[in-house]
C-alpha cells in the first residue's frame, strides 16, 4: 500500500513540473509575439549651417528607425574679410577717380592712381538652418599722391574714407556636409567724408545697400567665404570666419 502511494506521489510531482514548464514556454511565445516597442535614440550632427538634434523614433509597423528633426542648435558667426570694388555715394570704387584740386594742378605735379582698401566685419547668427540674420560693418579707404615731376617727392594726399553699417539677411539654399551655398541682402547706411580742397573736407550721410547673389562657406568651426554680388560690400568679399557654437 505504502508503495502504491509513492508511486503515484511522484507521477503528481513529475505531471506538475512538466505542466510548470509547458507554461513558461507558451508565456515566453506570448512574450516574443506581441510587439515591441523600442526606446527613442537621440544622435546630434553637424554641417556647414551648424549643429542640430535628430531623435530616432522606431516605427511598430516596419520595425525600422524613423528620424525625426526635433530641434536645431543656432550658431553664431563671425566674419573678416577684404573686398573689392566697393560702392560709395562717388560710386564704384573701380571707375572712381577725383582730383583734390578742381581747377588745376600746382605747376610741375602730377596725380597718381587712387589706390584703395575695403575690410568687412559680419557679425550674426544661423537662426534656422536655412536663415541668417546679422549685421555687417564695412570701412573703404582711399588716396591719390600729388607729387612733383622734378624730384618724385610728394606735394600732397587726397584722403577718403567711407564707414559703412548694415543688417544683413542671408538665405542658405544648400548644406552638404562642410559647404554652404547661400544668397542675401541688406539695407543701411554710410558716411562719407573726404578732402575737397586745400583746406576743406566733405561729409555727409547716406543710404547704403549690399546684395549678394551667390556665396560659398567651406569649414566648420574656422572656415573661409568667398562672396559674389553689388554694393558697398563690394562685387567680390573674400577672408575667414568663426563659428562659436560649432564643432
Amino acid at each position: 500500500m505504502w508503495c502504491i502511494f509513492a508511486v503515484g506521489k511522484q507521477k503528481i510531482q513529475s505531471n506538475m513540473k512538466q505542466n510548470r514548464s509547458i507554461t513558461l514556454l507558451l508565456l515566453a511565445v506570448v512574450l516574443m509575439a506581441l510587439p515591441t516597442k523600442l526606446s527613442a535614440q537621440i544622435y546630434e550632427f553637424r554641417d556647414a549651417s551648424g549643429l542640430y538634434r535628430v531623435e530616432y523614433i522606431p516605427n511598430e509597423k516596419l520595425d525600422k528607425l524613423t528620424a525625426r528633426k526635433t530641434s536645431y542648435k543656432d550658431h553664431i558667426e563671425l566674419r573678416l574679410g577684404i573686398a573689392y570694388n566697393p560702392y560709395t555715394p562717388m560710386g564704384y570704387a573701380s571707375t572712381l577717380y577725383w582730383k583734390r584740386y578742381p581747377v588745376t594742378l600746382p605747376p610741375n605735379t602730377i596725380v597718381n592712381n587712387t589706390r584703395w582698401f575695403t575690410t568687412n566685419f559680419d557679425f550674426g547668427g544661423w537662426i534656422k538652418r536655412w536663415l541668417y540674420v546679422g549685421g555687417v560693418a564695412t570701412w573703404t579707404t582711399g588716396y591719390e599722391r600729388v607729387t612733383s615731376t622734378v624730384d618724385r617727392s610728394r606735394v600732397d594726399t587726397f584722403n577718403y574714407n567711407n564707414f559703412t553699417f548694415m543688417p544683413v539677411v542671408r538665405f542658405a539654399w544648400l548644406n552638404r556636409g562642410i559647404v554652404q551655398l547661400y544668397s542675401g541682402v541688406g539695407l543701411g547706411a554710410t558716411y562719407e567724408i573726404y578732402d575737397d580742397t586745400l583746406s576743406s573736407k566733405v561729409k555727409g550721410y547716406y543710404a547704403a545697400y549690399d546684395v549678394t547673389f551667390i556665396g560659398i562657406t567651406v569649414g566648420r568651426k574656422w572656415f573661409g567665404y568667398f562672396d559674389i554680388g553689388a554694393g558697398n560690400r563690394g562685387v567680390i568679399s573674400a577672408g575667414i570666419g568663426y563659428r562659436f557654437n560649432n564643432k
